[in-house]
């Protein structure tokens, strides 16, 4: 018989069928008891043990022996771009050294060992960012993405995508809006008197007010629960239940607001030239200047190094920092006065009441692009974290892409038309494909693909913390508010040495060290004893007392002459004193007091009247 194969185990063999009474097989033979089964007996092949050849199969079906899939590799991932991108300043800075001071020498090391350590770990954490932003991708080289409407786009997405398209129409327009800076509240405030929170994913309204006055400008500030109002002569500050908070009378007549968020700095700038910097944590004015070149038509902060940019009417950009007086930047851009400004990283885009709109590159302070708007100024722009371009106009709306990095683009992205409105207002929600836009007529959500970043840093700004992860982060962020004075226009500058600085205070304290040293050097001389403290006051002393008994002296000689010149005169006088008097001229003055007299005996010596 053949043996079982590899790896089964041998079975016994069935037992033969016995016959059945009344089959003529005789007499029915005895039961048979049952027989117990043998031990299972296994027997192992070597080659069973060996671990499968690479690619070859497993199981059963149509995939025995056939070769599998190679395994998914990783994304290829450039670790320079990755160090380029998260290191501060120059990426490859040589390494600092303390000199002679082996315990800074220690600490700088240590230092630079742990930054480049938290480098690392965050490029090596971009591995695990496996969403992608969105994007828009036509299917022929001649479609153009600028033909698509919302509609267009709104019928093949998702549920949650088609929530973020909302629209309101309000009749206390025209509207301006921000958002919050984890992007889940946005702020809108009408010219008429309307203000208005909302959450933007669940369009619950958190506060309304009707202030009945004009509203100039709204920003909403490092989270829900606070923002301000620039009213028609004050900027008044509200909580998230609409109750006034306070009122900031040396603000008058603001137009336009910005808030930074790692200095807690609420900036502004009006119809009187001014700009101010004040700080909400503690409610102190920072710092405020006068421009000198009229009313704030704009103004926008740079991100990257919290330096503002202010547009002017006669077209010129300024920059500004809290520890300057005067603009470390002064641009000239446009002929007309500056209508909106937008930064992004390295580049500015700003437009002009002469309907055309730049991009400058402010590496070199030069223009890179030129457009122009057709029918009307341009009103607003806004740059998203990605880099998308929105600009309006009229009742036209523009979305640009790789404007900054490529070569001039020639058709939008997108475009966007509002028939019998005015675009007004446009801001790019954080963290999402959304773009704020506030009209004549109301304000409203637009859904552009790949304006957001994919990715975000919970510890930075999370759209979906919890009470309170909110209190807990800004508890941290004001123990890590920045100063004031870290605000510059070249931001890697911070930490690093000036040498001229340092030259020019080496070159003081010497010099004070050598005046120093010249003045000892006079005082130490060997008097034996006479030039001590106890010597120098008693000389002082004694030169004091010689002063004061030279003056009694003197004052003592004058008043003995005194009497005795008024002695002799009465003895040899006393008796034609009569005559004497009386043939004195009635307009003769009184004789004056005689030398040594003081001041209380003065008063005897006035006009003698003449005795009748």
């Amino acid at each position: 018989s053949a043996l079982p194969p590899a790896g089964r185990a041998a079975r016994p063999p069935a037992p033969a069928a016995m016959p059945k009474r009344g089959d003529g097989g005789g007499a029915s033979p005895a039961p048979v008891a049952p027989i117990k089964p043998p031990e299972e007996i296994i027997t192992l092949d070597a080659s069973s043990l060996e671990p499968p050849a690479e690619g070859a199969g497993k199981g059963k079906g149509k995939g025995k022996g056939k070769e599998r899939p190679p395994e998914p590799k990783p994304r290829p991932h450039d670790m320079g771009a990755g160090l380029r991108k998260y290191s501060r300043g120059a990426p490859h800075a040589k390494k600092l050294s303390g000199g002679n001071d082996m315990k800074l020498s220690g600490k700088l090391k240590r230092e630079a060992r742990q930054n480049e350590e938290a480098i690392l770990r965050l490029v090596k954490g971009e591995v695990l960012q496996t969403t992608e932003s969105g994007s828009i991708k036509v299917e022929g080289p001649r479609e153009r993405t600028e033909k698509l409407t919302q509609a267009t786009l709104l019928e093949g997405a998702t549920l949650g995508v088609a929530k973020k398209r909302f629209s309101f129409d309000l009749p206390y327009g025209p509207f301006t809006c921000g958002f919050t800076p984890n992007g889940q509240h946005i702020l809108a405030g009408g010219r008429k008197g309307q203000v208005a929170m909302m959450h933007c994913d669940s369009m619950q309204i958190c506060t309304e007010l009707q202030l009945k006055e004009t509203i100039r400008a709204v920003q909403p500030l490092h989270n829900q629960n606070i923002f301000a109002v620039a009213q028609k002569k004050y900027v008044y500050m509200y909580d998230n239940q609409g109750v006034e908070i306070h009122c900031l009378k040396t603000h008058k007549y603001i137009t336009h607001m910005d808030f930074l968020p790692y200095h807690f700095l609420l900036v502004c700038a009006g119809d009187f030239a001014d700009l101010h910097y004040r700080d909400i944590s503690t409610g102190q004015e920072v710092s405020s200047f006068k421009t000198k070149l009229g009313e704030c038509r704009s103004l926008r902060q740079n991100p990257k190094n919290a330096v503002m940019h202010m547009g002017h009417n006669n077209g010129t950009v300024t920059m500004w920092t809290p520890t300057v007086k005067a603009p470390v930047v002064k641009l000239a851009c446009h002929s007309g006065h500056v209508t909106s400004i937008g930064v992004h990283s390295d580049y500015m885009v700003t437009s002009a009441a002469d309907g055309y709109w730049k991009i400058w590159d402010l590496r070199k302070y030069e223009a890179l692009h030129t457009f122009k708007s057709f029918g009307y100024a341009v009103s607003d722009v806004d740059v998203s974290m990605t880099g998308l371009l929105a600009v309006g106009f009229g009742s036209h709306l523009q979305i640009w892409k790789d404007a900054f990095t490529r070569q001039r683009p020639q058709t939008p992205y997108l475009r966007e038309e509002f028939p019998g409105k005015t675009v007004g207002s446009v801001r790019f929600r954080p963290y999402e494909d959304v773009l704020g836009v506030g009209t004549s007529s109301g304000f409203g959500g637009l859904v552009v693909p790949g304006a957001g970043y994919a990715n975000f840093d919970s510890f930075e700004a999370n759209p979906f913390e919890t009470k309170k992860q909110r209190q807990e982060r800004e508890v941290r962020r004001l123990l890590d508010k920045l100063q004031p004075d870290t605000i510059m226009v070249d931001p890697n500058r911070i930490g690093s040495v000036d040498k001229q600085i340092v030259k020019e205070y080496m070159d003081e304290a010497k010099r004070k060290e050598e005046e120093a040293a010249k003045a000892d050097a006079k005082l130490k001389k060997k008097m034996r004893g006479k030039n001590k403290v106890g010597n120098r006051q008693k000389r002082k002393h004694i030169k004091e007392g010689a002063e004061q008994r030279s003056k009694a002296r003197e004052r003592l000689n004058g008043e003995e002459g005194s009497s005795s010149g008024g002695e002799s005169c009465d003895e040899s006088g006393g008796e034609g004193d009569g005559k004497a008097s009386a043939q004195q001229a009635p307009g003769a003055s009184a004789p004056a007091p005689p030398p040594g007299t003081g001041a209380a005996l003065g008063r005897f010596y006035g006009k003698r009247r003449r005795k009748t």
